[in-house]
Protein backbone atom coordinates (compact mmCIF):
# COMPACT_ATOMS: atom_id res chain seq x y z
CA UNK A 1 0.00 0.00 0.00
CA UNK A 2 1.50 3.24 -1.07
CA UNK A 3 0.26 6.65 -0.21
CA UNK A 4 -0.97 8.78 -3.08
CA UNK A 5 1.26 11.71 -3.77
CA UNK A 6 -0.13 15.16 -4.21
CA UNK A 7 0.93 17.06 -7.25
CA UNK A 8 1.61 20.74 -7.40
CA UNK A 9 -1.74 21.25 -9.13
CA UNK A 10 -3.58 19.53 -6.25
CA UNK A 11 -2.09 21.97 -3.77
CA UNK A 12 -3.04 25.15 -5.63
CA UNK A 13 -5.73 27.28 -4.10
CA UNK A 14 -8.76 28.05 -6.20
CA UNK A 15 -10.68 31.29 -6.15
CA UNK A 16 -13.31 29.66 -3.97
CA UNK A 17 -10.58 28.72 -1.49
CA UNK A 18 -9.41 32.33 -1.32
CA UNK A 19 -12.98 33.50 -0.64
CA UNK A 20 -13.48 30.84 2.06
CA UNK A 21 -10.19 31.75 3.76
CA UNK A 22 -11.14 35.41 3.66
CA UNK A 23 -14.58 34.67 5.14
CA UNK A 24 -12.96 32.69 7.95
CA UNK A 25 -10.58 35.58 8.60
CA UNK A 26 -13.55 37.92 8.91
CA UNK A 27 -15.31 35.52 11.29
CA UNK A 28 -12.16 35.50 13.43
CA UNK A 29 -12.99 39.08 14.40
CA UNK A 30 -15.58 37.77 16.89
CA UNK A 31 -13.28 35.64 19.09
CA UNK A 32 -10.53 38.23 18.74
CA UNK A 33 -12.92 40.92 20.00
CA UNK A 34 -13.88 38.74 22.97
CA UNK A 35 -10.20 38.40 23.83
CA UNK A 36 -9.83 42.17 23.36
CA UNK A 37 -12.69 42.78 25.78
CA UNK A 38 -11.02 40.63 28.44
CA UNK A 39 -7.73 42.41 27.86
CA UNK A 40 -9.43 45.80 28.18
CA UNK A 41 -11.16 44.79 31.43
CA UNK A 42 -8.52 42.76 33.23
CA UNK A 43 -5.22 43.99 31.80
CA UNK A 44 -5.57 47.34 30.10
CA UNK A 45 -1.83 47.60 29.52
CA UNK A 46 -2.07 44.56 27.22
CA UNK A 47 -4.87 46.02 25.06
CA UNK A 48 -2.31 46.90 22.40
CA UNK A 49 -2.06 43.15 21.67
CA UNK A 50 -5.70 43.18 20.61
CA UNK A 51 -5.31 46.36 18.59
CA UNK A 52 -2.32 45.04 16.64
CA UNK A 53 -3.93 41.61 16.14
CA UNK A 54 -7.05 43.33 14.85
CA UNK A 55 -4.95 45.48 12.50
CA UNK A 56 -3.04 42.47 11.15
CA UNK A 57 -6.26 40.47 10.67
CA UNK A 58 -7.88 43.27 8.66
CA UNK A 59 -4.69 43.85 6.68
CA UNK A 60 -4.40 40.17 5.72
CA UNK A 61 -8.09 40.07 4.76
CA UNK A 62 -7.68 43.24 2.69
CA UNK A 63 -4.63 41.94 0.80
CA UNK A 64 -6.22 38.53 0.28
CA UNK A 65 -9.28 40.17 -1.26
CA UNK A 66 -7.07 42.31 -3.52
CA UNK A 67 -5.09 39.21 -4.54
CA UNK A 68 -8.33 37.41 -5.39
CA UNK A 69 -9.42 40.34 -7.54
CA UNK A 70 -6.11 40.50 -9.39
CA UNK A 71 -5.64 36.77 -9.91
CA UNK A 72 -9.15 35.67 -10.85
CA UNK A 73 -11.63 37.31 -13.19
CA UNK A 74 -14.89 35.48 -12.50
CA UNK A 75 -18.20 36.04 -10.76
CA UNK A 76 -16.65 35.74 -7.30
CA UNK A 77 -14.92 39.06 -7.79
CA UNK A 78 -18.02 40.75 -6.36
CA UNK A 79 -17.52 38.82 -3.13
CA UNK A 80 -14.02 40.22 -2.97
CA UNK A 81 -15.35 43.72 -3.65
CA UNK A 82 -17.80 43.42 -0.78
CA UNK A 83 -15.11 42.05 1.53
CA UNK A 84 -12.83 44.96 0.56
CA UNK A 85 -15.58 47.48 1.26
CA UNK A 86 -16.34 45.83 4.61
CA UNK A 87 -12.64 45.80 5.52
CA UNK A 88 -12.41 49.51 4.75
CA UNK A 89 -15.50 50.23 6.83
CA UNK A 90 -14.26 48.08 9.72
CA UNK A 91 -10.84 49.73 9.62
CA UNK A 92 -12.44 53.16 9.97
CA UNK A 93 -14.60 51.76 12.78
CA UNK A 94 -11.41 50.56 14.47
CA UNK A 95 -10.28 54.17 14.71
CA UNK A 96 -13.01 54.70 17.31
CA UNK A 97 -11.59 52.06 19.64
CA UNK A 98 -8.47 53.99 20.49
CA UNK A 99 -7.80 57.24 22.28
CA UNK A 100 -7.06 59.20 19.10
CA UNK A 101 -10.64 59.52 17.88
CA UNK A 102 -11.45 62.72 16.05
CA UNK A 103 -15.05 63.93 15.82
CA UNK A 104 -14.85 64.53 12.07
CA UNK A 105 -14.17 60.84 11.50
CA UNK A 106 -17.84 60.06 12.14
CA UNK A 107 -18.70 61.25 8.68
CA UNK A 108 -15.79 59.34 7.16
CA UNK A 109 -17.25 56.23 8.78
CA UNK A 110 -20.72 57.02 7.38
CA UNK A 111 -19.28 57.40 3.87
CA UNK A 112 -17.39 54.09 4.16
CA UNK A 113 -20.49 52.42 5.58
CA UNK A 114 -22.61 53.73 2.69
CA UNK A 115 -20.07 52.43 0.17
CA UNK A 116 -20.01 49.03 1.89
CA UNK A 117 -23.80 48.92 1.91
CA UNK A 118 -24.05 49.71 -1.82
CA UNK A 119 -21.35 47.17 -2.75
CA UNK A 120 -23.03 44.45 -0.65
CA UNK A 121 -26.42 45.18 -2.24
CA UNK A 122 -24.93 44.90 -5.74
CA UNK A 123 -23.18 41.69 -4.69
CA UNK A 124 -26.47 40.24 -3.44
CA UNK A 125 -28.00 40.86 -6.86
CA UNK A 126 -25.08 39.41 -8.84
CA UNK A 127 -24.01 36.41 -6.72
CA UNK A 128 -26.00 33.34 -5.77
CA UNK A 129 -23.24 31.62 -3.76
CA UNK A 130 -22.20 32.84 -0.31
CA UNK A 131 -25.32 34.93 0.17
CA UNK A 132 -25.12 34.19 3.89
CA UNK A 133 -21.73 35.91 4.05
CA UNK A 134 -23.10 39.01 2.35
CA UNK A 135 -26.10 38.91 4.69
CA UNK A 136 -23.81 38.78 7.70
CA UNK A 137 -21.76 41.68 6.34
CA UNK A 138 -24.95 43.70 5.82
CA UNK A 139 -26.20 42.96 9.34
CA UNK A 140 -22.85 43.88 10.89
CA UNK A 141 -22.72 47.06 8.80
CA UNK A 142 -26.17 48.03 10.06
CA UNK A 143 -25.33 47.27 13.69
CA UNK A 144 -22.07 49.20 13.54
CA UNK A 145 -23.80 52.17 11.93
CA UNK A 146 -26.46 52.22 14.65
CA UNK A 147 -23.68 52.04 17.25
CA UNK A 148 -21.81 54.91 15.62
CA UNK A 149 -24.97 57.06 15.46
CA UNK A 150 -25.56 56.33 19.14
CA UNK A 151 -21.94 57.16 19.98
CA UNK A 152 -22.15 60.38 18.00
CA UNK A 153 -25.31 61.44 19.82
CA UNK A 154 -23.67 60.66 23.17
CA UNK A 155 -20.75 62.91 22.31
CA UNK A 156 -23.19 65.69 21.63
CA UNK A 157 -22.41 66.40 17.99
CA UNK A 158 -25.27 67.97 16.07
CA UNK A 159 -26.72 66.04 13.15
CA UNK A 160 -27.44 69.22 11.20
Amino acid sequence: MSTPELSHEDLKLTELSYVKINALLLFMIVPLSIIGYFLAVSSEAMFFVYEWSFFILLLVSFFLAIATLLIYKSSYKWLSYSILAFDLQFAVFGLFMGPYTVFELFFVYYVCSFIALIVCMVTLKKIRAFRFLIGVLLIVTGLLTVYMAFLQSLWGINWM
